[in-house]
């Protein structure tokens, strides 16, 4: 891996349709060597590239993911109301597990539907496995006892411990779920904590950073080892 990773969150999302293929392809022509996107289930057990439980922030339609099939997610645009984008189409993950290729890395979030055990944490092994993708993904999420699933099912695949909030117990956390990396939002950032966390050759891979002196101190700081970013304007000057 590079030296600080540039991490695109839900693409190049700052300027283009979050979480679209769109948005991929502008954070892998601007520099991003990683690219941070969320899964969910459809109705009928796709895993689709979105971040809400909704559709209706970031599409035409409406309707709970959980509760539309991939045929009818399909027929809405994803342009998360941005003028001049068009038709832009819901991914599968599948889809931009195919379009990533070499090309760059990607770092899944797990978002857990209204049903808890809907069988995500399989059904996104299964896809590793069959595309041969498990050495270019980190698998992240909020949901902890998600994380823990998905090593009992997948050992080999690494991990990230997803927080907004700093953890009391962050040592015994991250040991007990054997992750490879921590990302923590901007008000979890805890400097003795994400120094242990290095010292064990953890990643640490903070969120969202929306300021170009944060990120000159996160990558002058020793133990963060990149960034997720809307913009990947930031990066220019580093």
């Amino acid at each position: 891996m590079v030296s600080f990773l540039k991490i695109a969150h839900r693409g190049y999302s700052s300027k283009y349709p979050e979480n679209t293929i769109l948005a991929f392809e502008k954070a892998a022509a601007a520099g991003a060597d990683m690219i941070e996107l969320d899964v969910r289930l459809s109705r009928d057990g796709w895993l689709v590239v979105i971040h809400d439980e909704r559709i209706d922030r970031t599409a035409d339609g409406t309707g709970a993911v959980s509760g539309l099939s991939l045929g009818e997610l399909k027929r809405y645009s994803y342009n998360n109301r941005m003028a001049g984008f068009g038709f832009v189409e819901i991914p599968t993950l599948d889809e931009a597990i195919a379009w990533a290729g070499n090309r760059v890395m990607l770092n899944i979030e797990i978002k857990k539907g209204p049903v808890r055990n809907d069988g995500i944490e399989r059904r996104l092994a299964e896809l590793l496995q069959e595309t041969h993708f498990t050495d270019r993904v980190i698998v992240s999420s909020f949901d902890h006892d998600a994380l823990a699933g998905l090593k009992r099912i997948a050992g080999s695949v690494r991990t990230g411990m997803l927080y907004d909030t700093v953890r009391p117990r962050f040592a015994d956390e991250v040991q007990a779920l054997g992750v490879y990396s921590v990302h923590p939002g901007a008000d979890a950032v805890e400097a003795g904590q994400l120094r242990w966390a290095k010292s064990r050759g953890i990643q640490v891979y903070p969120w969202v950073v929306k300021d170009r002196e944060i990120l000159k101190a996160y990558r002058a700081s020793g133990y963060v080892d990149g960034a997720m970013v809307n913009d990947l304007s930031l990066f220019s000057e580093q």
